[in-house]
């Protein structure tokens, strides 16, 4: 058997997530990192996981209606990212909720490392969605991502601020898009020549562009401006 939680702060993290459960298994397995049957969180995890990006990507989409998939893309990495959630696992004292097996209790703090708390915040989410549906889940996301969902106000994230590669890769992700493919065009390049040529390729809309620069990262990152410039101008009415 798991090492079991105190009943009075089950009650005082229900009281945080702003949800009540109606079926208190479904809290106690989120809860459970281990236990010698085997029995653990990471099928809650699973489902959390998913239910949390569709949640912040909602609560983005309403609080910035103008902001562009890109930006939305940026912001909700930012939020979801396991960093973040352990932060939340924090104030929510997971570290001294989480049911472990005996053995990994006389172990040491395994349970409190950041990644199994972030672990933890997914499951409990997963839970709270099976427990009360999504309109539950979406609810719990805003209540514990509050504060962090206040600070996306204002500008949209400054993605310029990015190399051209990085913002390019993340506007494939935003749009479920295969990533580009770079191709160095001439690798018997002499390095003293000190020119390299590079194709990047978008495999989803066939766009091409060839970028130079005095190191193949620099010719990447050329051919992704470039790109980056192609996208913009499709976009344009």
């Amino acid at each position: 058997m798991p090492v079991s939680a105190d009943p009075a702060a089950l009650q005082r993290l229900q009281q945080q997530l702003d949800h009540v459960f109606r079926t208190e298994t479904l809290l106690t397995q989120a809860l459970t990192h281990s236990a010698e049957q085997g029995t653990n969180n990471q099928r809650l995890e699973f489902l959390g996981d998913a239910v949390l990006g569709t949640a912040i990507s909602a609560l983005l989409m309403q609080a910035h209606p103008a902001w562009d998939e890109g930006a939305l893309s940026v912001a909700r990495t930012a939020l979801v990212r396991k960093e973040a959630l352990a932060d939340i696992a924090q104030v929510l004292c997971l570290g001294d909720l989480l049911l472990v097996s005996r053995a990994v209790a006389r172990s040491g703090a395994v349970h409190a490392q950041p990644a199994v708390l972030a672990d933890a915040v997914e499951a409990l989410i997963g839970a709270v969605f099976l427990d009360g549906g999504y309109p539950a889940a979406e609810r719990v996301v805003g209540h514990l991502f509050a504060g962090r969902l206040a600070a996306t106000d204002g500008a949209a994230p400054p993605l310029h601020d990015k190399d051209a590669k990085t913002r390019l890769q993340e506007l494939m992700q935003a749009r479920g898009w295969p990533l580009p493919a770079y191709q160095l065009q001439d690798p018997a390049t002499p390095v003293h020549a000190a020119t390299f040529v590079v194709e990047a390729h978008l495999p989803r809309n066939g766009l091409r562009a060839t970028g130079t620069g005095t190191s193949r990262k620099r010719a990447e990152q050329d051919a992704a401006r470039q790109l980056l410039q192609q996208l913009e101008q499709a976009s344009r009415p």
